[in-house]
């Protein structure tokens, strides 16, 4: 549920302003001719991705209410906390791998590393029994990480249409089961983990459908791919407490405060991370154009080119989110949101803070410069953990907020140091 989209937010605010909605239109084509049709492909795919996330954002707030979608948010965060183990061995570094080591190797030992996590996580899950659906949790992350192993081979494979399909249809089940389960008489939150699951499952057949060919050609007698977890160990390490520095303040809102302030919190954290979705676009073909290029001038020429276009574009959306008045959200999601807008303006620092650090964060992971993203990470964790400490008490979600945008504001300043101290 990273992903979800400004998208419709902007399309009714500007109905009745056509003049400010095409220099929009207008500014984003531009900068996506520029670039290539290897973003355009990518922020495409993104944009449906995060509407419908969005859509389910919606359902979920207005169907199951403010205390339901904190539940919600709860369930979606456990699961991904578990895949920051599993993705350990199953990492984005596999995409690198992948242009010079068995794939069909590759694709065993990121599975068996999976399984292994999550069959024992089981021993743990039985000391957190109050986490909603929490045996469950282990089965998606399962799913998800195979997904995400399939996704890589296709990107190292340069299959960027099959892995956008996928990408795409994920979403799509997860809210079409949800729906059906909701309106066939499941009118509670055990609609949302029934349909995480099966959704998942579907995914991940389909994701090795794409790839099976691949495998086949490739096959091999079983060799664990060690490989996966050297360079594994750093790109997740730094991926692990990335996800602390975004995620850390949804426990601490359960403890500190309630499930309601947590569904409240995340639909506001769930439209600032779609701005990000331009600079994950990017960040993409950037790593690829980096992996094909060998002249360090020019790497490094073009990650300063996408890292200003992803700065003005995600701005320019950050005001017109801004823009957007508090009764709208209310509308949109319920009237137990109506705090949205407020939170988004202590958010916004944080969002423009990584639309730099993304870019640089992409151009170090092609590098293999994972120890930096460690520490970079690192950095913006400490600085996000004592803001917590320090605000959340005091100033309940709008602190939460406040230390959200910190975090990111100090792993920035590491990020641009070491990019421009370290010329490689």
């Amino acid at each position: 549920m990273k992903f979800t989209s400004y998208l419709i937010c902007v399309f009714d605010y500007f109905i009745s302003n056509r003049g400010a909605e095409m220099f929009f239109i207008y500014f984003c084509s531009v900068i996506m001719l520029s670039i290539g049709k290897g973003v355009v492909s990518i922020f495409v795919t993104k944009v449906l991705v995060a509407l419908l996330g969005l859509a389910t954002v919606i359902l979920t707030s207005q169907w199951l209410g403010a205390e339901g979608r904190g539940v919600v948010s709860l369930f979606v965060t456990s699961v991904a906390f578990l895949q920051l183990f599993c993705d350990y061995g199953c990492s984005s570094v596999i995409i690198n791998l992948s242009y010079h080591r068995n794939q069909y190797r590759l694709w065993q030992s990121a599975l068996v590393w999976v399984m292994m996590i999550c069959t024992l996580s089981y021993v743990f899950v039985l000391f957190f029994k109050e986490i909603p659906y929490v045996m469950l949790v282990p089965v998606g992350a399962f799913l998800l990480s195979a997904v995400n192993v399939h996704n890589h081979l296709l990107m190292g494979n340069r299959q960027v249409n099959k892995r956008n399909i996928i990408l795409v249809v994920q979403p799509l089940l997860l809210l079409g089961l949800f729906a059906g389960l909701y309106f066939w008489g499941n009118k509670d939150v055990s609609a949302y983990p029934m349909a995480f699951i099966a959704g998942s499952l579907i995914s991940s057949v389909l994701s090795y459908g794409s790839i099976a060919k691949m495998l086949k050609a490739s096959k091999k007698a079983f060799q664990f791919e060690e490989e996966i977890l050297r360079q594994g160990f750093w790109v997740q390490s730094g991926h692990a407490i990335q996800f602390l520095n975004y995620r850390i303040n949804f426990f601490l809102i359960v403890f500190l405060i309630d499930d309601a302030a947590l569904g409240i919190y995340n639909n506001a954290i769930v439209l600032a991370e779609a701005l990000w979705i331009l600079g994950h676009s990017m960040g993409q073909m950037l790593h690829m154009k980096i992996l094909n290029t060998k002249d360090v001038v020019e790497q490094r020429r073009l990650t300063m080119k996408l890292l200003f276009y992803n700065l003005g574009g995600t701005v320019l959306m950050l005001v017109v989110l801004l823009l957007i008045p508090a009764e709208f959200w209310a509308y949109l999601f319920s009237k137990d949101f109506g705090q949205i807008k407020e939170l988004l303006l202590w958010l916004a620092p944080g969002v423009v803070f990584f639309s730099i650090s993304n870019i640089i964060n992409h151009y170090f992971h092609a590098k293999n410069q994972f120890k930096w993203i460690v520490w970079c990470n690192i950095c913006g964790l400490v600085a996000g953990t004592i803001a917590c400490y320090l605000l959340i008490g005091e100033y309940g979600i709008t602190g939460a907020c406040m230390a959200w945008s910190a975090a990111l504001g100090v792993a920035m300043l590491a990020y641009l140091i070491l990019y421009f101290k370290r010329k490689v």
